[in-house]
């Protein structure tokens, strides 16, 4: 009607032409809903969050936006979902592990889009069993299903060296009773569903997930027939569509979809409670995981590497086939359709409207501009986007080009800009560095913006030495003209022998090894850059297997009260005791795993744990020693876990230890990032009983109008001030009035990194509190702290 009105409002009450071609483009751009086929999803399991996507696209109308009356079928323990995909009652359905053994039976299933990038599958044990390792499974009961949907737990018991004959199998029946009663001692579940019953049922529970031991199996996965994509292709792309619509918009308003599955009719005996949905929302987000990759993303190479774990597990020798995983860009040509009904309307308008009206032909135009530039272009820099990106490397591909190449470029220290500045502050920085890269950047040139103040250029060179000159000098440009913005840029040859998602990991890696190098050149991949990639991921592996085999330890070094000569303190470190490379020092791996939150907490945990079961037998040597304290350093990871305190005050109640024995080391720039947080933290810390210190203090001479705000109960001066005295006179003024501020606020101050004789008697003079470093001792472990005199002699 409105497109008859702007007629109309051009051309008079008069029939003309264009009035009489206005039903048949009315039909042609109306005919999605008009003619609207009825299709039908089963779901693997009763109406719950674990499908909120589907709803959400039923609820929002993105299903009727592609032309289909969809119908979602409840599933449940009795409703066969597989079979009635496969038998053509559905068109579609959810597939979780079954998925995977249907394909290697050889079942015409197509994977159309995998939702969850990780599967929720587990393996629970109840905390209080205090399971150390999962080696501790051999000779237990474990409640199983059989190997056709619990393979990947399989897998991670074998890659673990523990065989079927090495457990008793309980036959799988759901109930969650078995692991409470102790008839389990182990029992299979979803991480989005046991957990929370047993922990409302007042059990907490430990998990082993398969992802954490390197077997990392998709979950729920929207899944149609051969037959299906071989006589509706565009139907299967449209339903795609639609499910990623719907799920994107599920992940955003979680609660509002909650409320809509609350309201549905369900054959569920037990429906679930509110809790149980809000619980599993958020384990739901978490396995769909948007921040790692496109939602609906199947990646072929995992798919094939989980076809062979379930060889491994099955004894079976199924061969993955490509073909099974939809491939979006090859097989949805709906596109096509959609350019095609734009451009014979955008025809015939304009040929009409060009005799009466030339003004309507630039709102034609300007309307087609504004719909590319939403699918193709980045609105914070108006440079084209990702998508663009990929589907001009794609043309290239099909175009069988060569001497092209991808350059990722990141703008560095952005994150640091957005948090003490804002993100408008970071804004206008990405904004001035995508006008310099188009305004410098060669004509030939593409340039795209990422996200985050990533770029991309593809970019044509006679070689890598022809590249390098070029990007150098483009960077060089950029930072002459910008002296704020400093750029770090990785390049990769596209070599279309390889798949996409392989050259773009490719240039991300070596864009990350510029980062990590600091580099102001272009860095170009290499299998150096690969290799170290595939040693820090096995780095990563050996840590966590040295976390369950309780190889992380403690080395002990002492700090010295100047006036006494007492040891009044120990700082405790983490050392590797690797049972082939002997003992290894931080800096041999802990770079490597703070790039790692999730096994970095882990690490830090674990080495807690340790110095905490060492605490009572130090405390109780040096007892004598008045104001003695065992000193742990706590990483900026886990210092803002929302648990913190509460976790520690657990872990020394675990091992009989007094808070007041204990001081928390947290640096300098950890606390200043978030100064209103680090004080919240740093009061819980001291309610609690613990002390607390201010470690690496001075770095920033700003920073001492901080002190007066800050919490805590220790000063340690950073060794950076240390080294230089009494020679560097600018560094003692600075020491001297670091001291006599923290004396008169009433803190301690403790000077690390002493190796001189004249730095001691420097501090000395100074009076300084207590004294930590190489002059008196080095990092030593438990049994040679407890040989050492309680007291220094003859140091001054």
């Amino acid at each position: 009607m409105l497109y008859l009105i702007i007629i109309n409002l051009f051309t008079g009450r008069k029939l003309t032409p264009l009035k009489r071609l206005s039903p048949f483009v009315l039909l042609l751009l109306c005919s999605s809903w008009v003619f609207a086929e009825d299709v039908s999803i089963h779901l693997k399991w009763y109406h719950k969050f674990q499908f909120a996507g589907y709803y959400a696209a039923q609820q929002q109308g993105y299903f009727a936006d592609e032309g289909y009356n969809v119908n979602l079928i409840e599933g449940g323990p009795k409703a066969n979902h597989l079979h009635q995909l496969i038998n053509g009652t559905s068109e579609y359905g959810v597939l979780g592990s079954e998925a995977l053994n249907s394909l290697t039976l050889g079942s015409p299933i197509i994977i159309v889009a995998s939702i969850f990038q990780h599967s929720p599958e587990i393996l629970m044990v109840l905390k209080s069993s205090n399971i150390k390792s999962i080696s501790e499974f051999k000779g237990k009961t474990l409640m199983l299903p059989n190997s056709n949907i619990a393979g990947q737990v399989e897998a991670m018991l074998l890659k673990n060296s523990i065989k079927n004959e090495d457990y008793r199998k309980l036959s799988y029946d759901g109930d969650v009773n078995h692991l409470i009663n102790g008839s389990a001692f182990a029992i299979y579940g979803y991480i989005s569903n046991e957990p929370n019953q047993l922990l409302q049922a007042g059990h907490e529970v430990d998990i082993f997930r398969p992802q954490d031991y390197g077997i990392n199996f998709y979950g729920d996965s929207l899944a149609t027939t051969q037959a299906e994509l071989d006589n509706n292709p565009k139907r299967v792309a449209a339903i795609r569509r639609a499910v990623i619509r719907g799920w994107n918009y599920a992940l955003i308003h979680p609660e509002e979809i909650i409320t809509y599955i609350m309201n549905l009719q369900t054959k569920n005996p037990k429906p679930f409670s509110l809790q149980q949905q809000q619980y599993e929302a958020g384990a739901t987000i978490d396995l769909i995981d948007t921040n790692s990759v496109p939602l609906g993303t199947s990646s072929p190479d995992r798919w094939a590497a989980m076809f062979d774990t379930y060889n491994e597990v099955t004894g079976g020798q199924a061969i993955f086939t490509p073909s099974v995983i939809y491939n979006e860009f090859h097989q949805d040509q709906s596109w096509l359709k959609y350019i095609l009904i734009l451009l014979i309307s955008a025809f015939i308008i304009i040929t009409a409207m060009y005799t009466w009206n030339r003004a309507l032909k630039h709102k034609l135009e300007n309307a087609i501009d504004r719909l590319e530039n939403a699918t193709f272009k980045d609105v914070l820099t108006g440079l084209k986007n990702r998508s663009s990106m990929m589907l001009n490397i794609e043309k290239y591909r099909l175009e069988h080009r060569r001497g092209l190449y991808l350059v990722l470029i990141d703008i560095a220290g952005l994150q640091k800009i957005n948090k003490d500045h804002g993100l408008q502050k970071a804004d206008l920085l990405i904004q001035q560095a995508a006008r310099l890269l188009a305004l410098h950047a060669s004509k030939s040139s593409q340039i795209y913006s990422l996200y985050a103040g990533k770029f991309a250029i593809t970019a044509k060179a006679e070689n890598f030495k022809d590249l390098e000159e070029k990007v150098n000098n483009l960077i060089s440009k950029i930072t002459q003209e910008n002296e704020s913005i400093v750029l770090r840029a990785g390049a990769v040859n596209l070599d279309f022998s390889l798949d996409n998602s392989t050259l773009t990991t490719r240039a991300e890696l070596t864009l990350q090894h510029a980062k990590e190098t600091q580099s102001s050149k272009l860095s170009f991949f290499n299998l150096l850059i690969l290799e170290k990639a595939n040693r820090n991921e096995a780095l990563i592996a050996e840590v966590i297997q040295g976390i369950e085999h309780q190889e992380f330890i403690a080395y002990y070094q002492p700090k010295i009260n100047y006036l006494t000569g007492e040891i009044q303190g120990l700082e405790a470190l983490v050392r590797w005791n690797h049972p082939d490379k002997g003992i290894l020092a931080p800096g041999k791996f802990l770079s490597i795993v703070e790039r790692n939150p999730k096994v970095m907490m882990q690490l830090e945990r674990a080495v807690i744990n340790a110095i905490l079961s060492d605490a009572n037998a130090l405390v109780s040597y040096f007892k004598k020693n008045s104001g003695f304290r065992l000193s742990i350093n706590l990483s900026p990871i886990l210092f803002t876990q929302p648990s913190l305190v509460q976790d520690l005050l657990s872990s020394c109640q675990k091992f009989s230890v007094n808070p007041e024995n204990v001081e928390f080391e947290l640096t300098e720039s950890s606390m200043l990032e978030d100064l209103d947080l680090a004080i919240g933290i740093s009061n819980q810390l001291q309610q609690a009983g613990f002390h607390v210190a201010l470690d690496d203090f001075g770095t920033g001479y700003s920073s001492l109008s901080y002190i007066q705000n800050l919490p805590v109960n220790v000063i340690k001066l950073d060794y950076s001030f240390v080294k230089k005295i009494p020679k560097d006179i600018r560094s003692g003024f600075v020491v001297e009035h670091i001291i006599s501020l923290a004396h008169k606020l009433g803190l301690i101050i403790v000077a690390e990194g002493v190796e001189e004789a004249d730095q001691l008697l420097y501090l000395g003079n100074l009076k300084v509190d207590m004294i930590q470093g190489f002059f008196f001792f080095k990092p030593m472990p438990l049994d040679e702290v407890c040989q050492l005199d309680l007291t220094v002699n003859n140091y001054k």
